[in-house]
């Protein structure tokens, strides 16, 4: 076992849920197994297998899978201006350190426009591999990511993209 997947396991187990333990926003319930955030930005499904819900400051949605350490954040933001989205992703990947751009494409995300990165970087001393969306909305950013160790990424990612699938935006796609 490599030193790097050591300190990435005790940051997942010991460490991480204790930082993201801050008193955050809660889904609530819509229907049978579909959840709303406070705010009404979003609806969507839980997936299963392994990931919990948790509170993360500032973030309207964490889920964290502890035996993989993977993570998909989804955050809104109010969007001011009609600012270009590629830019406004290159603001969201500050967080990665030592990033590598593997593709970064526009594609549509639920009928929306949307810019996805797909990216190798460094969280919290740990190598990752991240799948990043970034969705335009009627006055507001959707900012959907996801990231895993690298060797975990493979077998996590379809999750994702299921969990991708399983959102509805509830507030207008704005200018197209």
């Amino acid at each position: 076992m490599s030193k790097a997947y050591l300190k990435l396991l005790v940051f997942s187990i010991l460490l991480f849920p204790l930082w993201c333990s801050n008193c955050g926003p809660h889904l609530k319930p819509v229907e049978r197994g579909r959840y709303s955030d406070p705010q009404g930005q979003f609806e969507l499904t839980l997936p299963h297998e392994g990931w919990q819900l948790i509170s993360w400051k500032d973030v309207d949605l964490a889920l964290w899978d502890p035996k993989e350490g993977a993570t998909i954040v989804v955050n809104v933001t109010p969007l001011k201006e009609d600012a270009d989205l590629a830019t406004l992703t290159r603001h969201l990947l500050i967080a990665f350190e030592r990033k590598q751009i593997i593709s970064q494409d526009n594609e549509k995300v639920r009928g929306r426009e949307a810019v996805k990165t797909v990216l190798e970087g460094w969280v919290e001393r740990s190598e990752i591999k991240a799948e990043v969306y970034v969705v335009r909305g009627e006055g507001v950013l959707y900012d959907i990511i996801f990231w895993a160790p690298r060797d975990a990424f493979p077998r996590k990612v379809e999750q994702f993209h299921q969990f991708l699938l399983g959102i509805n935006f509830l507030q207008p796609k704005g200018p197209q």
